[in-house]
């Protein structure tokens, strides 16, 4: 099962795209009324049904004082041992230590991550130094996993149209 925490646009194209492949999605968003979520053929889950049900859960959600550390030692604990975490979002949702230790003591399975807590990584004598570098059950990219051809360019159309609408007197979406 396929847990997703937010229910945004982006979590909502991945929902579309499990859901192709036959995958069972849920998704908790305080912030979203759970019809819409049903009328996309998603469960609406409690928190604590997400981190405690899914296989591989993925984080969308933004970054507020509510959000940070979210997934820290207690709630790494609580979800399956054979879950992988997913962090597309922003790196200070998930606890680096409590991470760490997570897949190395066996907690889940292992975790990908787009952004790590402090970004870039600590550096010493011009190397990245945090731990998560290390784990074989961890991978973590530069902050940079949208980043395709078909990402940049529709970046730079957005940017234009914007820049246009302004420009002529509408209003910026």
């Amino acid at each position: 099962m396929l847990g997703l925490l937010s229910f945004g646009v982006i979590a909502r194209l991945v929902a579309e795209r499990a859901l192709a492949f036959g995958v069972e999605v849920w998704a908790h968003d305080p912030f979203v009324d759970e019809s819409e979520v049903r009328a996309r053929r998603v469960r609406p889950v409690s928190f604590d049904e997400l981190v405690e049900g899914a296989d591989h859960l993925v984080v969308q959600a933004p970054l507020t004082p509510r959000t940070h550390h979210t997934f820290d030692r207690a709630t790494l604990r609580r979800m399956k041992p054979s879950a992988l975490l997913v962090n597309t979002a922003r790196g200070p949702i998930v606890e680096d230590a409590a991470l760490h230790q997570a897949p190395t003591e066996g907690w889940i399975a292992g975790a990908a991550l787009d952004d790590i807590e402090e970004e870039p990584a600590k550096q010493r004598d011009g190397r990245p130094d945090n731990p998560l570098l290390d784990l074989p059950n961890v991978i973590v990219t530069p902050h940079a996993a949208y980043c395709s051809e078909e990402a940049i360019g529709t970046v730079r159309t957005i940017v234009a149209e914007e820049a246009a609408r302004v420009l002529t007197g509408q209003p910026a979406r």
